[in-house]
């Protein structure tokens, strides 16, 4: 497992611990992190901050320790999306408007540019095809829609056309999404779950949750390997920094009413499933108020949280 701490000083660290939270072994500075599905290497984004984002940095740890291996510098900040399977490539956007989506070797420094312009989610497809599913606005539009294509940027293919449909996730029967359903009265939209089979087939309303107002609704985070639970995030209003883990159950293409995994409405960011499915990997606490975030585990069922690291956020894990 790693997960990140300090995020409210200066110089926030990656740290690398067993499931349980011990013994854990600092592995240096980092915003955000991912260990890779083999557990080997951690990739690790590290920002020199000052005014503005002065220098990005993604680098690879050993998760032993060690000095890491650079990978990418840019004056322009990096968000890291997504290892591939077998732990050999890397998923990330460079830049915001336009951003360049990214697919990196991490063995070779090899890199490929897929896509380019607002990249609103992305990730690999499961098993070992290294496909990718993204979804993308072009600069000065809101029009959004998801796409699939190789790890080259090869044999692109549009999936949707409504321009209403971000934050793709690929799992084992196809992709689940967030479409968005416009609010006249507000300025952005609510957000609910569909599903679209990989070849483009099969579009369909998965979730149909109420959304209080000013909440923007509900977005896909991870599955379980046989592809029957979907872990989301219903979000809160825009700037609040508030989401609560919600747990989908799946039977196909067709979802039960999704469920609040701890119901204590006090903010609990999702971020990892086991691959059975069992348990979930949460962020506990606000993303407004740093310092007291701590990381939980709970039993995909539902009950009371196991906390794992008292001072820890955006946990990932390769359970």
């Amino acid at each position: 497992m790693t997960y990140i701490t300090d995020l409210d000083k200066p110089a926030p660290q990656v740290w690398v611990s067993g499931i349980g939270g011990s013994p854990a072994t600092d592995l240096g500075p980092a915003s955000s992190a991912l260990i890779s599905p083999n557990g080997a290497e951690v990739a690790a984004i590290a920002i020199q901050r000052g005014p503005t984002v002065k220098d990005s940095t993604l680098s690879i740890y050993a998760s032993s320790g060690g000095v890491p291996v650079k990978i990418v510098e840019s004056l322009q900040f990096i968000q890291l999306l997504s290892w591939s399977p077998d732990s050999k490539l890397l998923l990330v956007a460079v830049g915001a408007n336009p951003a360049q989506l990214r697919v990196i070797d991490a063995t070779t420094d090899q890199s490929h540019t897929i896509a380019t312009g607002v990249i609103d989610g992305a990730s690999f497809a499961p098993g070992t095809s290294d496909q990718v599913v993204y979804a993308r606005a072009a600069v000065n539009t809101t029009s959004v829609n998801v796409y699939t294509t190789s790890a080259t940027g090869t044999n692109t293919r549009q999936l949707t056309h409504d321009g209403l449909s971000e934050y793709p996730v690929w799992g084992p029967n196809g992709i689940v999404y967030s479409h968005e359903t416009p609010r006249p009265k507000l300025s952005y939209p609510t957000l609910q779950l569909w599903f679209i089979g990989a070849s483009g087939a099969g579009a369909h309303q998965l979730t149909h949750v109420a959304i209080p107002a000013k909440w923007e609704g509900l977005t896909p985070i991870a599955f379980s390997a046989n592809g029957k639970h979907l872990l989301a995030n219903f979000v809160g209003p825009q700037g609040s920094d508030h989401a609560e883990a919600y747990a989908v159950t799946l039977a196909g293409a067709k979802a039960a009413a999704p469920r609040d995994l701890t119901g204590g409405g006090n903010g609990n960011i999702g971020d990892a499933i086991s691959d059975d499915g069992k348990t979930v990997l949460l962020t506990k606490g606000l993303a407004s108020n740093l310092a007291p975030l701590s990381i939980e585990t709970v039993p995909w069922t539902g009950g009371k949280p196991t906390a794992v690291v008292a001072q820890g956020a955006y946990a990932s894990w390769n359970l």
